[in-house]
């Protein structure tokens, strides 16, 4: 075998979504990548972290993904995976690795912690493609760098295609939009490898380490608003050629929807006028069928509730809409500045205030409320980390 066909997925995030619509979407999106893959005749496909959205996703989820990664096995298809920021546990109890004990699926986030200071890689092989695989699983707040900095040397054997997968945000790659850190840049990488398979970042990107191609795949499916709005599911197609050693990257894009972003501002308006001037921009377009993203900026001389947007998302759907999300976070009104100015309340008395007033849902009524009146200090000694997870844990406990 002189030449090797290989896909590399990343960031599908299945379980993400409440909208049954849009989980079904996503879960189809995957499929559209399987059906792909077993058409272009792969001989392996890399997965880059963030199969799942958390460590423990439903059965139901668990039990799709498998029916259909057996359609590789099917077709003589090896996967290899890591975990990544979502799907991956400290402790170890997650579906990757229950999925790794089965043979579904091949976890190669493996190394061994030689001493405080030092993190050896571990290797996974298929002698039959002559491919060596290692990775560093995504960790929550990039601590993985730490072992990025302190991996002990290791020799790779040339007569393979020697691939390492990772799920971290590499800063020297990242667009200039992206103002975080996580301390990781490419000379941090490990050297010597053919190919870095890449999660974590939701687009797709195609550069090089050490002359040999490193890569996000791109996100498999979406996982928000404004990359619903921005991103289109993805991922890269691959050959590796021995004689050469050259890696060829291809991005393929996947449609499995039409989507139509509306962006509207209202300029001092009073609820009545923007009523009229949203469902005027909106009567431009044709909604069938199509994923329809609303976002709604700018300011009201009014109550945001007197506009009825979710009695016009409805009649969106009436014309024929899939699915409509809308975004109305920089929608203000001026009612809000003239109460900040005006009140002697306290601070959350005016909180809430503003909430009765401005939503029209009563549940994110309901779940606002509870937010305000719970207290997130922090206890005396609490380390940050312990801190996060205890702040995360309430505000899942209040979500469900």
């Amino acid at each position: 075998m002189t030449k090797l066909k290989f896909a590399h997925l990343a960031d599908l995030h299945l379980g993400a979504y409440r909208e049954k619509k849009l989980t079904n979407l996503n879960f189809k999106t995957f499929q559209a990548a399987i059906e792909k893959i077993i058409e272009n005749q792969c001989e392996f496909v890399l997965f880059a972290g963030d199969i799942f959205n958390t460590p423990i996703p439903s059965l139901d989820i668990v039990n799709s993904f498998v029916k259909e990664i057996r359609k590789l096995k099917k077709n003589n298809i090896k996967l290899y995976v890591i975990g990544g920021s979502h799907d991956y546990s400290n402790n170890q109890k997650s579906f990757i690795e229950l999925l790794n004990s089965t043979q579904i699926l091949t976890n190669v986030g493996k190394f061994q912690q030689i001493d405080k200071q030092k993190f050896k890689l571990l290797f996974t092989k298929n002698n039959e493609l002559k491919i060596c695989l290692s990775g560093i699983v995504g960790r929550k707040n990039n601590i993985e760098k730490n072992i990025y900095k302190n991996l002990d040397k290791f020799e790779l054997n040339k007569d393979y295609f020697n691939i390492f997968l990772f799920h971290s945000t590499i800063d020297d790659l990242k667009s200039s939009n992206m103002n975080f850190k996580s301390e990781i840049n490419k000379s941090l990488l490990p050297a010597g490898f053919d190919y870095y398979a890449g999660g974590h970042i939701h687009t797709n990107i195609i550069s090089s380490h050490d002359t040999k191609p490193i890569s996000y795949s791109g996100c498999l499916f979406p996982n928000n608003f404004k990359e619903l709005c921005e991103e289109t599911p993805s991922f890269n197609l691959c050959e590796f050629d021995f004689e050469i050693r050259k890696t060829t990257v291809e991005k393929i894009e996947l449609s499995t929807y039409i989507k139509q972003v509306i962006e509207i501002d209202i300029v001092d308006k009073n609820p009545v006028e923007s009523k009229n001037k949203i469902i005027e921009e909106i009567n431009n377009y044709d909604l069938s069928e199509k994923l329809v993203l609303l976002k709604i900026t700018g300011k009201v001389d009014g109550k945001i509730i007197d506009i009825g947007i979710n009695k016009i998302v409805q009649e969106m759907y009436d014309k024929g809409a899939f699915i409509v999300l809308k975004n109305t976070y920089n929608l203000k009104s001026n009612l809000i500045e003239q109460t900040q100015v005006e009140t002697n309340k306290t601070s959350k008395e005016l909180e809430a205030e503003i909430i009765n007033e401005n939503l029209d849902i009563d549940l994110e009524r309901q779940l606002a409320n509870k937010i305000i009146n719970t207290n997130f200090s922090k206890i005396d000694d609490e380390k940050n980390q312990e801190y996060e997870k205890r702040v995360i844990e309430i505000l899942e406990g209040q979500l469900k």
